[in-house]
């Protein structure tokens, strides 16, 4: 069964930020010329605001993630049923303490919105209508971490799917018939809220259990055990927040909301590609869970190297492809020349993309490792330095400034977590990962800059059939070049077992 999900499990979870991508490049070039890209900046600054409140949820989702694994192969029922009433009644409080908190920080919004024209009691709606939504999802969604735990990703990647369809169909046509990108979010509260109604029926149906014991509570024992996760947790939440929600706000307070919006639209790009790489870690993350449960250290350590090498080919090509084709794809086919940025910006991007796609096989395996004590250390290290570089570097450099202190910050997040991993769980030297993974950093950035190179010297207008060809070399550059390189290596080598391993392993499973 645990073979069977890893590629049903990757094939949803890929399939749905597909789809989703596609959607969302629709919604953000409507809401771009039609509303105007300070829109999308003013968005973007909401939303990150939002997510800091979030940091209240205590990493408690992990936590319990983290025990549910142990519990679910164990068939023990009251204790699953346990720790979810136990995160059921941490997330009413979580949702009444974001409600307080975003309350009380709407009289300060407007300090946070340099340069822009939109009315105060406009930019407040705005703000309490993604609250509203940022609330409902914490009372109504917390039941997606059993199907999560039980390997059925791909039941919540469906319901994800249908809510963010809904939501970016709402905008393009509510925001191209009538401007009201408001009206768009109402609905798109209601049929979010709809659809977690379903998959709390769903999982009702599927472990009714959970209702038989719904007034059952965990022993004093396990409930210090899961609050002493969370307890470290809360400071890696912090600093987790800290380091993605900084970066838009340092802009639209010291540049402007403008240049907020210009940039969101990049990071639409950027951030698609990571959803994609973050949805099939995922996918997997479940089954490292219980894999690592059974305590065979050297083939935990072999399949951490599989899945960086497997990463790494990805990253390779997503690099190259925003390095060369970012700016082509912003200026020449979706938005106009008015909407890009700097190159200098761009490979500050790429670079940055590349670095949390590699950080992606490293932090499932901390997730799932337990280090939650020693991450929370990592975590706020590369918060710190990035806040405090960014802060340094927005003035005299501007936007590359603060993608500056996003790049330190994450090569200390995975330097740290590939330490502490390999020192505290794996108890052997970090050494050789560290060493592949250098190499994958310096190959990947070569062969971005010579895919920049090239899909410029093709890339002279706006033609499609141009764009085309620079798309596919940015593709074949990488990919063939990693190929030649590497496919008579021994990690291409223990790639291919351990794919041919749990291929014939789910044909085993299906007879």
């Amino acid at each position: 069964m645990r073979a069977k999900n890893i590629g049903k499990n990757s094939f949803f979870s890929v399939f749905s930020q597909a789809l989703i991508i596609l959607a969302g490049f629709f919604s953000q070039r409507v809401i771009n010329l039609k509303l105007g890209a300070e829109l999308v900046g003013l968005n973007g600054v909401i939303s990150n605001v939002i997510a800091v409140f979030s940091v209240t949820e205590l990493g408690m989702s992990t936590a319990i993630v983290f025990h549910l694994y142990r519990a679910l192969a164990e068939g023990k029922e009251e204790k699953i049923a346990a720790l979810m009433n136990l995160y059921r009644r941490v997330y009413e409080i979580v949702a009444g303490v974001i409600t307080l908190l975003g309350l009380g920080f709407l009289p300060f919004l407007h300090y946070f919105l340099r340069e822009n024209h939109f009315s105060l009691g406009y930019v407040r709606m705005i703000y309490a209508l993604w609250l509203i939504k940022t609330v409902l999802g914490y009372l109504l969604s917390y039941k997606r971490s059993i199907v999560v735990a039980d390997q059925r990703e791909y039941v919540a990647s469906l319901a994800t799917l249908g809510i963010s369809l809904f939501h970016y169909c709402s905008v393009i046509v509510i925001a191209s018939l009538w401007g009201k990108f408001e009206w768009a979010l109402v609905f798109s509260i209601g049929f979010e809220a709809l659809v977690n109604l379903g998959l709390i029926a769903y999982v009702n149906a599927r472990y009714p259990f959970l209702r038989r014991y719904r007034r059952h509570r965990l022993e004093p024992g396990v409930v210090q055990s899961v609050f002493h996760d969370v307890r470290n947790l809360f400071v890696t939440r912090i600093a987790q927040k800290l380091l993605g929600c900084t970066d838009n706000l340092i802009l639209s307070s010291f540049i402007s909301l403008g240049i907020v919006g210009l940039y969101s639209n990049y990071c639409l790009i950027t951030q698609s590609l990571i959803n994609v790489m973050q949805a099939l870690s995922g996918a997997l993350q479940p089954t490292v869970g219980n894999l690592l449960v059974e305590g065979d250290r050297e083939r935990d350590r072999d399949l951490l190297h599989v899945f960086t090498f497997v990463f790494f080919f990805f990253t390779a090509i997503i690099t190259c492809g925003v390095t060369g084709m970012a700016s082509l794809f912003v200026g020449n086919l979706w938005l106009g020349e008015s909407f890009r940025l700097s190159d200098a910006t761009v490979y500050f991007m790429a670079i940055n993309c590349m670095l949390y796609i590699l950080t992606l096989p490293i932090s499932a395996f901390v997730s799932v490792s337990g280090l939650f004590q020693y991450e929370k250390k990592v975590a706020m290290a590369a918060a710190v330095v990035n806040l405090v570089l960014s802060l340094l570097l927005v003035r005299p450099l501007g936007l590359p400034g603060v993608l500056t202190g996003t790049l330190v910050a994450y090569l200390i997040l995975i330097i740290g977590k590939t330490v502490g991993l390999h020192k505290y769980f794996l108890q052997m030297p970090a050494g050789k990962y560290l060493t592949e993974l250098a190499q994958y950093v310096l190959l990947t950035a070569a062969e971005a800059l010579l895919c920049g190179f090239v899909a410029r010297g093709i890339c002279q207008g706006p033609s499609l059939l141009r764009f085309a060809l620079a798309t596919c070399l940015c593709v074949l550059i990488p990919a063939g070049s990693n190929f030649l390189l590497f496919f008579r290596s021994r990690r291409f080598g223990n790639m291919l077992r351990f794919f041919k391993k749990y291929r014939s392993q789910t044909k085993k499973e299906s007879v």
